[in-house]
């Protein structure tokens, strides 16, 4: 009898793991020596998922007093981690099993102001990593783009930057060369979607010819930021292109009328691009997400038709993704829980905003030192000594140090609550703070009343008033 070929095996069995969407969960090591950045912490993170893009943390890294750090992580698949370092957006790439020895760049951190700027950009920064055990996945990922971004850009700012379908051809062929025989399938992935994207940015009018060629029949990467990134830029705002077909007008009654799930999926059945209901499901996913607050829909509508995806679909890659559409998409609308936090008091103390339900709450995100906000306060410290017995006053401080919170309140008679951010500082993205102070209305349920809510000088006593009648609470 011939024995087995174990490394064929292992090899067969990785690459069958691997288009099930990832490997068995493995120890990835992160590591390396940074003195720049000593008794400083990094937050690894990765997307939840590249429709809502919304971050997960992973784990956190501690620097030592040496400046080494080392981190085990447990992963099952491929993929991009990142962290926001300074004015850094770093990521880099890992593969379940490997030991990563990064490479952090000299230390530019952000101030407040940057961190509450809406149009702040990080400065992306792929992470230089010394060794990957033979994978070399961030080497060839880093060398590729070297060769591609620039013809990308050529093509995506320059309208008249088009060539004949032989001239691409040829240049795609002349950005393949150097990687014809890489084997690392993620990496493989990695260029053909990238060569998509630039197919795609070439000949504007080409996005059937894209779905067919890259989506259609083709196995789904949720994983992968090359293959989502060209899923997202095909099905771009496919409903509305779509309602503008013949056999699209109907989508306005199914989404804003009926809230039909299954109406709408039949509907855009019909466009042969879609025929595979699990593709379909996703667009379905990315387009409820991308036109909920788009004036043409209903979002109550939406909203139905998203529980019933999610309710009704076999895959739970499209379930997880429903659940975290609509987490994001209600966390601050009217009659929906805002997303909770737990943060130090100016005693030390941990609070978190679910233990004060029960009572009316007025929260605030101000900065201590800000003159709009110590302004405010004088009114907040009226309002509170009139209503504290059915209204809870909380501040949030996004003061960059805990001890700037506590040094102003030192000596003043502000007796409501003060918390700090620094425990929980993706608070500013959960709340979408572009500016300060800003104020949310949150009833005793624990539901939102008012997302943004009037300031102290903007008649928010009489508003109270109004809402407490109307509840039957005076």
């Amino acid at each position: 009898m011939t024995k087995p070929n174990l490394p064929f095996l292992l090899t067969a069995l990785s690459l069958v793991l691997f288009s099930l969407g990832g490997f068995a969960v493995e120890s990835t090591i992160i590591k390396g020596t940074a003195p720049e950045y000593a008794g400083k912490r990094l937050v690894l993170k990765t997307y939840e998922d590249y429709i809502t893009y919304q971050e997960v943390v992973l784990d956190t890294l501690f620097i030592d007093s040496t400046g080494k750090f080392e981190l085990t992580l447990s992963i099952d698949h491929s993929q991009m981690i990142f962290s926001h370092l300074g004015i850094y957006f770093a990521y880099f790439y890992v593969m379940p099993g490997n030991v990563y020895e990064i490479m952090l760049p000299k230390r530019k951190d952000r101030d407040v102001a940057d961190k509450l700027n809406p149009f702040f950009q990080e400065t992306p920064l792929h992470l230089g990593v010394k060794n990957e055990q033979g994978t070399r996945l961030n080497f060839l990922i880093s060398a590729f783009d070297d060769y591609f971004i620039p013809y990308f850009k050529k093509f995506a700012f320059n309208s008249r930057s088009r060539e004949s379908y032989e001239e691409l051809d040829t240049l795609i062929a002349k950005i393949e060369a150097p990687f014809k025989e890489e084997k690392n399938l993620f990496f493989q992935t990695y260029l053909r979607y990238k060569i998509g994207m630039l197919r795609q940015v070439a000949f504007q009018s080409g996005s059937r010819n894209t779905t067919s060629m890259f989506f259609h029949e083709n196995e789904v990467h949720y994983y992968h930021p090359a293959y989502m990134e060209l899923f997202n830029m095909v099905f771009d705002d496919y409903f509305l292109h779509f309602s503008r077909t013949e056999n699209g007008k109907g989508i306005y009654n199914f989404i804003n009328d009926s809230a039909c799930y299954s109406c709408l999926s039949g509907l855009l059945a019909s466009d042969s691009a879609l025929a595979d209901d699990t593709l379909r499901e996703l667009v379905i996913l990315k387009n409820l997400h991308d036109n909920f607050y788009d004036d043409q829909f209903s979002r109550s509508g939406m909203l139905t038709i998203l529980d019933s995806l999610t309710h009704q679909t076999r895959i739970e890659n499209h379930r997880e993704i429903g659940l975290t559409i609509r987490e994001k998409v209600t966390k601050l609308m009217v009659n929906f829980e805002p997303p909770n936090f737990t943060l130090l008091d100016r005693d030390s103390n941990l609070v978190s905003l679910d233990d004060l339900k029960g009572k009316y709450v007025y929260l605030n995100f101000c900065m201590c030192l800000s003159y709009g906000c110590i302004r405010d306060f004088e009114r907040l410290s009226k309002l509170y000594e009139k209503h504290n017995e059915y209204l809870k006053i909380v501040t949030v401080a996004l003061d960059e140090e805990y001890e700037t919170m506590t040094n102003f309140l030192s000596g003043k008679d502000y007796s409501w609550l003060f918390l700090h951010y620094g425990r929980q500082p993706d608070i500013i993205n959960d709340y979408d703070l572009r500016a300060f102070p800003v104020y949310f209305l949150i009833g005793p349920d624990g539901k939102l009343l008012k997302s943004p809510a009037p300031s102290p000088e903007e008649n928010f006593e009489l508003y109270l008033f109004r809402i407490m009648r109307e509840k039957g609470d005076i």
